[in-house]
């Protein structure tokens, strides 16, 4: 019993193997967005002036700089090319949007008539057909799916030793 589970555990761990698929991409616009715009912003990191406040001497007589302090009284410089966003951020939410939607509907004008036209001609197969006796048409889509479901649910002929 141990040794057909074993097995089995066996087949799935080499059929997970061999269906590695690759993940979801995050397509969600604020990442897309972010790392779209992260060269224009520059965060610079600046030490604060030494003061007097928040140093306690040491034993040996060195100054010693309380890192809580230092946090605090450290500082940060954002420099932001303005240019470059606005015209990402224009870019990403207006121009893109608009010919996306222009495409779309220039496309939709010509693939609506054709698919209507598909449409037509795959009902005309579907309802013409052959006429079966007693004169009741049949369409070659119904006599397909009669065809199709009598394939599965009609056995298979036996064949081999086991019958004579």
């Amino acid at each position: 019993m141990i040794r057909a589970s074993e097995e089995s555990e066996d087949k799935l761990r080499r059929i997970s193997e061999r269906r590695r698929i690759p993940p979801v991409p995050d397509l969600r616009f604020e990442y897309s967005y972010t790392r779209s715009i992260s060269p224009y912003v520059h965060v610079e990191r600046v030490p604060a002036p030494p003061s007097g406040k928040g140093k306690e001497k040491a034993v040996d007589g060195e100054e010693e700089q309380d890192p809580l302090a230092a946090a605090v009284s450290s500082g940060e410089v954002i420099r932001v090319d303005w240019g470059q966003v606005i015209w990402i951020t224009t870019k990403d939410q207006i121009i893109s949007p608009l010919v996306q939607g222009a495409l779309w509907g220039v496309a939709s004008h010509f693939l609506r008539p054709l698919g209507a036209l598909l449409g037509a001609h795959v009902r005309g197969w579907w309802a013409k057909g052959s006429r079966k006796s007693g004169d009741v048409p049949e369409g070659n889509g119904a006599h397909w799916l009669r065809n199709w479901i009598g394939s599965i649910l009609t056995p298979a002929p036996a064949t081999g030793a086991f019958h004579r």
